[in-house]
C-alpha cells in the first residue's frame, strides 16, 4: 500500500451531523437521508428521571432503514467549509472548526436487560457509532471514554448493563458501510441486526454478553465494562453523559484475520468517512511549502 493513501469520501452531505458520540460538536457521522421502511415498534426503554433526559439523540425512528448502498473511493478534497464567523452564533462557528479535525469511527454495542414490559420478555441489543471514542489511561487497566448524548438507547443498555464492546472498523468500504448503517438509529432492536447481516455482510452474536459485531468490516471489539468511580462511570454534562469504561479484554476481528496488509481503523471528517493519509516525517525525504515549493530538509533548493 502507497504512503499515500486516497481519502475514502463515503457519504453525501447529510442532513445534519451526529455529535461526537455520541457528538464532537458536529464532527461524527451524520444521518443518511433515506426513504423510510416501517419498522416493528419497540418499547422505549427510558433512563431513570433522576438523569434528567432531555435533548433528543439522533433519530431511532428509522432503525437501520436504509438499503444496501456500495462505498466507492473518491479523490482527496479540501475541507468544504471553514470556521470563520459567517455565523453569529459561537456554538456553530465552533461545530464547523471540529469538522476539521479527523476523528476515529467505532461502533459501540450493549444489551438492555430483559424488561416485563417489553413484548418478548428477552434482552435489547443496541448499537450506535460514534467518533469520541478516546483513551484515558493504560494502568493498572485500560481505562476508555466516550460521550453520547441523552436520551439514547444504546446509553440506556449501557446504564442498565454496565458493559459494553467497542468495535474498531476496517478503513474501507467494508467498515464504512458498517458505520453508516448504525448511524441511522436502532428503533428497530433486533431487526437493525437482522438486515445488516442481510443487506451488510455483517452478523451480530450474543453469546459474550454485550452484542460482538462479526464482519471484514470489524478489526477489532474492545470489551468494556464501566468503571465504579468516579459517578459509577457516568459523567452527565449539560445534555451528554461521559461514558468512563474498563478495558476487560482486547478481540481479534474477521477484518484482521485477513491477509490484507496492516491498515488504520476508520477516520471521519468534513462529513465524510476517510482513510488516513501521508505522513509529515520529521528529518526525512523533502518538505513541501505552502506556495509549492520543494526544498530538501536542509533548507537548499531542491526538485
Amino acid at each position: 500500500m502507497s504512503r499515500r493513501r486516497v481519502v475514502l469520501g463515503l457519504a453525501a452531505e447529510r442532513a445534519r451531523s451526529l455529535p461526537v458520540l455520541g457528538r464532537n460538536h458536529g464532527s461524527a457521522p451524520a444521518r443518511a437521508v433515506m426513504r423510510p421502511r416501517p419498522v416493528a415498534a419497540q418499547p422505549y426503554l427510558g433512563f431513570p428521571a433522576t438523569h434528567l433526559l432531555t435533548k433528543p439523540f439522533h433519530s431511532t425512528s428509522t432503525g437501520g432503514n436504509q438499503s444496501h448502498r456500495p462505498f466507492t473511493l473518491t479523490p482527496p478534497t479540501p475541507p468544504s467549509i471553514h470556521p470563520a464567523p459567517s455565523s453569529p452564533a459561537l456554538p456553530d462557528q465552533f461545530r464547523t472548526l471540529m469538522r476539521l479535525l479527523p476523528h476515529s469511527v467505532v461502533v459501540c454495542t450493549s444489551t438492555h436487560p430483559a424488561s416485563p414490559s417489553s413484548a418478548s420478555g428477552a434482552p435489547v441489543p443496541r448499537a450506535m457509532t460514534m467518533s469520541s471514542f478516546t483513551s484515558l489511561a493504560l494502568r493498572p487497566t485500560p481505562v476508555v471514554s466516550f460521550n453520547i448524548a441523552t436520551p439514547s438507547r444504546t446509553f440506556d443498555a449501557v446504564a442498565a448493563s454496565r458493559q459494553f464492546n467497542i468495535h474498531v472498523l476496517a478503513d474501507d468500504a467494508s467498515g464504512a458501510r458498517i458505520a453508516d448503517w448504525l448511524a441511522g438509529g436502532n428503533a428497530g432492536a433486533r431487526e437493525v441486526f437482522a438486515r445488516l447481516a442481510e443487506e451488510g455482510g455483517c452478523e451480530m452474536s450474543m453469546a459474550e454478553g454485550a452484542p460482538v459485531l462479526k464482519g471484514a468490516g470489524v478489526l477489532y471489539v474492545v470489551r468494556c465494562r464501566l468503571l465504579d468511580q468516579p459517578s459509577a462511570g457516568l459523567v452527565r454534562v449539560r445534555d451528554h453523559v461521559i461514558v468512563l469504561g474498563e478495558v476487560v479484554e482486547i478481540v481479534e476481528g474477521p477484518g484482521a484475520q485477513t491477509e490484507v496488509e496492516e491498515r488504520f481503523g476508520l477516520v471521519y471528517a468534513d462529513r465524510r468517512y476517510r482513510q488516513l493519509g501521508g505522513c509529515l516525517t520529521k528529518g526525512e525525504g523533502v518538505v513541501e511549502r505552502d506556495e509549492g515549493e520543494v526544498v530538501d530538509r536542509e533548507g537548499e533548493g531542491g526538485t
